[in-house]
């Protein structure tokens, strides 16, 4: 791969980084705020928003913080696949335009 290209994907990458990283960080921060609504602060509201991001707690046959994890881990992956595969895929394309 030419230097230009490498150049291209790691804007590509990084930018795709920093929106699955966005959307997780929504995701949670809602759970979070649902949680303190509830009248839970610290340490618990965070393993509340986790076990509730996971379908509830294993007790009460949900998946737990592990699935909670799981699911903001998807949630900052697929977006972040997305947008590199498609901004380095749209320069790609510009670039075959152009020539």
């Amino acid at each position: 791969m030419s230097n230009e290209n490498n150049t291209a994907a790691s804007i590509a990458i990084a930018t795709g980084a920093l929106t699955g990283i966005g959307n997780a960080t929504v995701i949670y921060t809602g759970a979070v705020a649902a949680a303190e609504a509830a009248g839970l602060a610290g340490a618990v509201a965070s393993t509340s928003a986790l076990a509730s991001l996971g379908g509830g707690a294993i007790a009460a046959g949900g998946g737990g913080m592990a699935a909670g994890i799981t699911t903001l881990i998807s949630a900052a992956a697929w977006p972040a696949a997305a947008v590199a595969v498609a901004g380095f895929g749209g320069y790609k394309l510009y670039k075959w335009l152009a020539d």
